[in-house]
């Protein structure tokens, strides 16, 4: 998803020849033969503007389902590269859906928020148990799988299915925002419902599908969160955030949560040519996918003592005797508000080797074999850190 900064939030007095006032104080929207204009405009220029991606060359609900959780906070560039490789794997609802868990995680590496790969695995499993083969053709009733809110339920749903229901994503939130100056946060109750009724106003004489990607496309290529080109949009002309001159003053957004410092320590426990990996347990973020084993967060910034009571009290967890050495890298690492930063010690495990039930979640492995896992990206940034390993 698109991110934009904060920034400030006075909005330009309204153009006699722009959006007619709507009963909403502080809120305009355009009339129905205005927007039967702007979608007219917008598709033309989608026509011979949109960029040649592979998912859009097929009608194939599945595929284009999958492409749309891809795109979900990973870039466009990652994904091409991905998606078909993904189908390779999985051709269909019924080969994903009988796939373990563990092989559809391992497929997914690399593209990152493997929760998203997760309720892609369930929502193909209850398809196939409740529609057959067959993904329902509707928003309504996507909505009720597993990882189908209403944007993907939207985007499926249209342009799978033509169905005309708007796909309301981060990039269609910022192109309608900035069309009307809009004056609330386009993510609050009332900014949400005005940019809804906008993006259907828009569908009703267009192809959903052709409409709702046009949309996003704008977005994602002209009306950008930074530096919008506004030289190039088909919607200048009417655009209120244009014509102010600071159009990427909006959308407004709300001030950003501070930054938490955390650190968590890694060990790497050799063993020959192989290295001591665990899977993360349920109930924990990343669970599922294998890491060195790793400590929980910790406050504050990274120390070398915390570090060593840390992973000394994570042997004794997983029932192994550790002796913990020397630091051998860091890397710094993401999620959601905190801000971690991942050191990886030497470790000597003197204990027996891994068997048993405390061993279930514990492997031993050359660091090739595990790359074909699905492995955390704090541990991939670590492996990155320690070529000679690899």
């Amino acid at each position: 998803m698109d991110k934009s900064v904060n920034r400030e939030t006075s909005s330009p007095a309204p153009s006699t020849a722009g959006p007619k006032a709507d009963a909403r104080p502080g809120v305009s929207t355009p009339a129905p033969r205005r927007l039967r204009a702007l979608a007219r405009g917008l598709v033309d220029w989608y026509d011979g503007s949109a960029r040649d991606l592979p998912w859009r060359r097929t009608r194939d609900p599945y595929g284009i389902w999958v492409s749309e959780v891809m795109l979900q906070q990973t870039r466009v560039e990652v994904v091409s590269g991905r998606w078909a490789e993904f189908l390779r794997r999985f051709p269909d609802l019924a080969s994903l859906a009988a796939a373990e868990e563990s092989d559809v995680l391992a497929a997914w590496a690399g593209l990152g928020y493997y929760r998203r790969a997760r309720q892609l695995h369930a929502a193909a499993r209850r398809v196939v148990e409740v529609h057959g083969d067959t993904l329902p053709s509707d928003a309504a009733t996507l909505r009720l799988l597993p990882g189908f809110g209403s944007y993907t339920a939207g985007a499926v749903a249209s342009i799978a299915f033509d169905e005309k229901v708007p796909a309301v994503d981060g990039n269609v939130e910022r192109v309608i925002a900035r069309l009307l100056a809009l004056d609330v946060e386009p993510k609050r109750a009332a900014g949400a419902t005005v940019v809804r009724e906008v993006a259907t106003g828009l569908l009703r004489d267009e192809s959903p599908g052709t409409l709702n990607q046009a949309l996003m496309e704008l977005g994602a290529t002209v009306c950008t969160p930074r530096s919008p080109n506004c030289r190039v949009c088909p919607w200048r002309g009417g655009c209120r955030a244009h014509a102010s001159g600071t159009p990427e003053r909006w959308p407004l957004r709300a001030a950003r949560k501070k930054s938490v410092e955390v650190a968590s320590y890694a060990a790497v426990v050799r063993d020959g040519d192989s290295l001591l990996w665990r899977r993360r347990p349920e109930g924990v973020p990343n669970a599922g996918l294998w890491e060195l084993p790793t400590t929980e967060w910790h406050p504050g910034t990274a120390d070398v003592h915390a570090a060593h009571d840390a992973l000394e009290d994570l042997g004794r967890q997983l029932d192994r005797r550790w002796r913990v050495g020397e630091a051998l890298a860091s890397a710094r690492h993401g999620i959601t508000h905190h801000r971690i930063t991942v050191v990886a010690h030497a470790v000597v495990d003197t204990g027996d080797p891994v068997t048993g039930e405390a061993g279930r979640d514990l492997r031993r492995a050359p660091v090739e074999s595990a790359l074909d896992w699905g492995l955390t990206a704090a541990t991939r940034k670590i492996l990155d850190r320690l070529p000679t390993l690899i």
